[in-house]
């Protein structure tokens, strides 16, 4: 079954909707703090409920986890509440006291001017890989089920992201992802239900299939950094990821400075929690029972079928929507997977626009065209905008010479920076006696350790790769036990108090 005119009507308003809110939101934006913090008046609920940033990779890549490896990749995920109160206690006490558009206007004040520019370029350089990745992933999804071009995917959801993104601000952002979540929640809902109904089994019989397959195997823990997954190394970077962006990634400090207080950022951490968790567990439930519907229809032996369905773990998500959903409800759902990649570029657009725009306003005050209201901080978005649609096609041509999936494209290229970048913030509110020197030495061996971890194999000649998993967990330890060494054998431990 292909799309048909009901599928293609449904995406198209969607993409129309999403326009239109930056419209409206447009007429709203007078000064750059509404255009990059809502006017610091967003609602906890909107924020915490856009917080969740779930793109086309997770929209794909974790059915696809869960249809390929099996479980052990999910079990930590209801232990992740568990950081709530580092950063409701900790970090937010600390940002939201101080009137900043961003957690590296923290670092000037608290080190210096260029630990705070380091960590701008280093969190635009970041993100526009994740926005590479994501369109690259919704561009993939989309041209598997409707046979189009994928380079003219990627330029329709670069087009229509930038408008309305350029338009409306973080507002627009800010309730386009509120949106998109929802949808992107309900179409994970609609394909278990869906199976349900076409195979006359529940969750219980697929989770008979899936331990049939050996899929719900868990490996606790292993001395062999190489292993894929285990629970321990998993726990730890969940802990830490969520630790470390809640920290020091602008996609999400950006968001909890939008709110009017701290009382209400913190709410919005809950809020945040939930959402992701949900979405997670929805998804995990469509991994499994994609892998029972496929059995299902197939004829041949368990050993068989695992080879054959995991060479097509990613794509099942989109065969499945194309070949076995309504029409109508196929639509719905490809506007789903539009509306991940469109969050996550959206997001990174007016994140990286906004630890930007301060030094390039410098650069250009000259220019007498960007005088005028938020003309530069518009520019400056559409050209990220070009960069992050770039990017994704070059991991176009990238993914065709791995045999990575999706959640190794993320683990491996997206995470190099977030451990790096949590070293800076959470050592300066951690540590007193940490330095700028130190910080940055701290900084060096964190990202020294990631590159390691992630390529270790085709770098460095190692046998095997160690497991992605560890990634942000050893780059942040490794990267603050450093800055602490160094802040002992410092002979200048001055510090600015903040």
């Amino acid at each position: 079954m292909q799309l048909n005119a009901l599928d293609i009507a449904v995406i198209i308003a969607y993409l129309a909707a999403m326009s239109l809110i930056g419209l409206y939101f447009s007429k709203s934006q007078k000064s750059r703090e509404d255009f990059f913090l809502g006017g610091r008046g967003m609602h906890w609920i909107l924020v915490g409920g856009s917080l969740s940033l779930f793109s086309t990779i997770s929209f794909m890549a974790i059915p696809g986890e869960m249809i390929r490896y099996g479980l052990g990749f999910f079990v930590v995920y209801p232990f992740v509440p568990l950081v709530v109160p580092i950063i409701n206690r900790i970090v937010l006490p600390v940002l939201m006291r101080l009137k900043i558009t961003s957690a590296y206007d923290y670092l000037a004040q608290r080190f210096d001017l260029r630990i705070s520019k380091i960590s701008e370029y280093v969190f635009a350089v970041k993100t526009l890989i994740w926005m590479g990745a994501i369109i690259y992933t919704a561009s993939l999804a989309v041209s598997e089920v409707t046979g189009l071009n994928i380079f003219l995917i990627i330029a329709v959801i670069g087009v229509i992201t930038t408008f309305y993104t350029s338009a409306g601000g973080l507002r627009s952002v800010i309730w386009t992802d509120f949106i998109q979540t929802a949808l992107f929640t309900g179409c994970a809902l609609i394909i278990p239900i869906y199976v349900a109904y076409a195979i006359g089994s529940g969750p219980l019989g697929w989770w008979e299939t899936f331990s049939q397959a050996g899929r719900t195997e868990i490996i606790t823990f292993s001395a062999d950094p190489t292993v894929r997954v285990t629970t321990v190394g998993k726990m730890a970077s969940v802990m830490f990821y969520f630790i470390c962006t809640s920290t020091s990634d602008q996609m999400i400090v950006q968001r909890y400075l939008s709110t009017p207080s701290l009382r209400e950022a913190r709410r919005s951490v809950w809020v945040f929690m939930i959402s992701n968790l949900t979405s997670i567990l929805f998804l995990v439930i469509c991994g499994l029972a994609l892998f029972a519907f496929y059995h299902h229809k197939s004829t041949v032996p368990m050993d068989e079928f695992q080879a054959a369905i995991a060479g097509m773990a990613d794509r099942a998500m989109p065969q499945f929507i194309v070949q076995e959903l309504p029409h109508g409800v196929s639509g719905l759902i490809i506007a789903g997977l539009l509306a991940a990649a469109m969050s996550g570029l959206s997001s990174g657009m007016n994140s990286i626009s906004s630890v930007l725009i301060s030094d390039l306003s410098k650069q250009f005050s000259h220019v007498a065209l960007f005088k005028k209201d938020l003309v530069l901080e518009r520019l400056v978005g559409i050209v990220v905008s070009g960069f992050g649609v770039a990017l994704a096609v070059a991991i176009t041509f990238g993914m065709r010479e791995t045999n990575w999936n999706l959640i190794e494209l993320s683990g491996r290229l997206v995470n190099l920076f977030v451990g790096p970048l949590a070293v800076f913030v959470l050592a300066g509110i951690l540590i007193r006696r940490v330095n700028g020197t130190s910080a940055i030495l701290g900084f060096i061996a964190s990202v020294m350790t990631s590159i390691f971890i992630a390529f270790g194999k085709p770098i460095f000649g190692l046998e095997e790769n160690i497991s992605f998993t560890w990634i942000i967990p050893a780059s942040f330890l490794v990267g603050f036990a450093i800055a602490v060494m160094f802040s002992f054998l410092a002979a200048d431990n001055e510090v600015a108090e903040v």
